[in-house]
């Protein structure tokens, strides 16, 4: 995922004190997961204008959900990517946040957790959790997805890096939306996982390749050293020594492999529940045409994005109206 807009370490910081400190003033946990939401809400609307968009045409209690699931997986990618810290710090923040994700199965709610030390973000997610039934399995694979970006991995063929990459850092992502979402009436919930997996490795595949320059930055390029008909670990060498023209080849073939995953997702959108339907095409559609934006002009000099009118055009326009104004006026 990468951020709109990007925290620094110390607003993290202070942004979990306050939380915390806000949370310990209410009495009971509906208020204390009303306000947990507006946390989580702050989190996505700061680095994502696109999913918050897309995220806006949920109902209340699913979008308060989703948010929360949002910044559970924001925080760690944040740690991962954006903080100033040494590879072995890193790692320490990373396990002393699994840590206080596996004590959450000790309280009752979120202001038993919050009372012992626990972050508001980790604490609500834990009650997201339970209500929805999502396997801890998930998130841990997350976590050990962060992990694994911290030593800068190379994948063998589009298999090792699905599997053993994308399935922690996207995949399970999915999951954790699918099980809030629902699936529609006379549909089981395994179709509607394998919908949320593709469209997961999707959206984890255009991410690649708007961030392929970044990303080369942090020594890491997500390219299998064997890529459709081509073998090898030159192209994977060359985009990590900056090659202009390397980069812009790797973009072309993530978009490419992205495209497939799109075409797969389209299938397995009707079996979700129809009120949360229409965000999941709006998703679909949105990031799409991202996807198509990046295919049709590959830059390694500007990171691709949609303006507000090419969102707008993607989204259904009878829904405007659950768009925030400040969101629609770009303000």
């Amino acid at each position: 995922m990468q951020a709109d807009d990007v925290w620094s370490q110390a607003y993290w910081q202070t942004f979990h004190k306050q939380s915390a400190s806000d949370v310990s003033e209410v009495m009971d946990e509906n208020s204390a997961r009303l306000l947990s939401a507006r946390f989580g809400r702050k989190v996505l609307r700061s680095y994502s204008s696109s999913f918050y968009a897309v995220t806006r045409f949920l109902p209340p209690d699913k979008k308060a959900d989703v948010e929360l699931v949002y910044a559970a997986v924001r925080y760690p990618d944040e740690v991962v990517d954006t903080f100033a810290l040494s590879r072995d710090l890193k790692m320490t923040y990373l396990n002393s946040w699994q840590n206080d994700f596996e004590q959450t199965r000790n309280y009752s709610g979120i202001i038993p957790a919050v009372s012992s030390g626990i972050s508001v973000i980790m604490a609500a997610f834990r009650d997201v959790m339970r209500r929805n039934q999502i396997p801890d399995a998930y998130y841990i694979s997350f976590l050990d997805a962060m992990r694994n970006d911290i030593n800068s991995p190379r994948f063998s063929d589009w298999h090792d890096l699905v599997e053993n990459y994308i399935y922690g850092s996207a995949t399970v992502v999915g999951y954790f939306l699918t099980h809030i979402y629902g699936s529609a009436s006379g549909q089981n919930l395994d179709r509607c996982l394998r919908g949320a997996r593709s469209l997961a490795i999707a959206l984890q595949l255009t991410n690649f390749a708007r961030d392929v320059v970044d990303d080369a930055f942090r020594e890491r390029c997500y390219v299998p050293e064997q890529h459709g008909a081509s073998s090898g670990s030159e192209l994977v060498d060359q985009v990590l020594s900056l090659d202009q023209d390397a980069m812009t080849e790797a973009q072309l073939i993530l978009a490419n492999e992205a495209y497939k995953w799109y075409e797969e997702a389209a299938f397995d959108i009707d079996a979700f529940h129809p009120d949360s339907r229409l965000a999941i095409q709006a998703c679909h559609r949105l990031y799409s045409r991202l996807n198509t934006k990046i295919l049709s002009n590959p830059s390694t000099t500007d990171r691709e994005s949609l303006t507000m009118f090419e969102k707008l055009s993607v989204l259904p326009m009878s829904k405007y109206w659950r768009l925030p104004a400040a969101l629609v006026l770009e303000r």
